[in-house]
Formats: structure tokens, C-alpha cells, sequence
């Protein structure tokens, strides 16, 4: 299946969810007003651009870990990296702010990936992009999509 359509699909469907059960489709439970989102963020991160192509093995690999947790060590700003392609690029990182270890689903991670995912998007000359970006829990942790550079070095999901 094509990869455009393919994400297309992934992001329709937690959207739906989401659009029925008035909460998002993974069971995490925060109002969008709740949640802060900032494109170009962080500053200490390589201003990077990809086609939103280039996110749909990331956020499938995160959404497709069912129950499985990734743990997080002790913060603040105590970051790795969740999920990217093998050969690195667009990718998705977590922070922990806590001062003490976190335990996060890769469905809640993949959740916050999709706040950067649209809020972020750009359109140029037809195609769209997602600039690197950061969405921030209130329970002390965030998510970062941004160029993991050229190894991916996270977790497989669900191993």
C-alpha cells in the first residue's frame, strides 16, 4: 500500500475515533485546549522540514505498539529518541521534565507526535511538509518530531 495512503488511513482513523467517542481514539483522555503545541520548537534541534510522508513509518510504529510502555529515565529534559526509520530522518522523540523515571504507551507517545503532525504542516508549491515541532503533556513530559539525523537509535516497539 502506498505510504501516502497508507498514513492517510492511520490519522482518518484516530481522528474518527476520536470524533465518535469524544476523546481521541488511543484513551487518552486531554482536551486539545489542554495541550500546548509549538512549531520550530525546540531551538536546540536542527530547523528541519520533511514531506509528512516521511512521519507515516514513525507514527505507525508507535501506534502499532498496542499496550507496550517505553520508559523514560529521570529529567528534567531527559529525552530519547521513540521511533524513526532505520536509516534515521524524521523521527519521534520523547522528554521527560519529571524528576523521576516515566513509563509512557507508545499509543499515548504516537498521540502527541499527531498534535506536531497537524499542527505543524506546511504547504508549498502543492506539497505539504511537517517542520520539526514539540507537544507538551501536562504531566511533565513531551513529544518532538525533528531529524533523528543518519541512525536511528530507538526501541523497537512492542519488544
Amino acid at each position: 500500500m502506498n505510504s501516502k495512503i497508507y498514513l492517510a488511513l492511520c490519522l482518518a482513523t484516530q481522528v474518527l475515533g476520536a470524533a465518535i467517542h469524544g476523546a481521541d481514539a488511543v484513551g487518552l483522555m486531554k482536551r486539545d485546549d489542554d495541550i500546548q503545541t509549538l512549531c520550530g520548537a525546540p531551538p536546540n534541534m536542527p530547523n528541519t522540514e520533511f514531506l509528512v510522508s516521511d512521519y507515516a513509518y514513525p507514527i505507525d510504529l508507535l501506534l502499532s505498539a498496542g499496550d507496550t510502555k517505553l520508559h523514560v529515565d529521570a529529567g528534567p529534559a531527559k529525552c530519547k529518541e521513540a521511533a524513526c526509520g532505520a536509516d534515521g530522518g524524521a523521527g519521534v522523540y520523547i522528554c521527560n521534565d519529571n524528576t523521576k523515571p516515566i513509563e509512557i504507551l507508545f499509543s499515548d507517545i504516537a498521540w502527541f507526535a499527531q498534535q506536531v503532525y497537524n499542527k505543524c504542516k506546511v504547504r508549498r508549491d502543492g506539497t505539504d511538509f511537517i517542520s520539526k515541532g514539540q507537544s507538551f503533556c501536562p504531566d511533565g513530559w513531551n513529544v518532538i518530531l525533528a531529524d533523528v539525523g543518519d541512525h536511528c537509535d530507538a526501541p523497537i516497539p512492542g519488544q
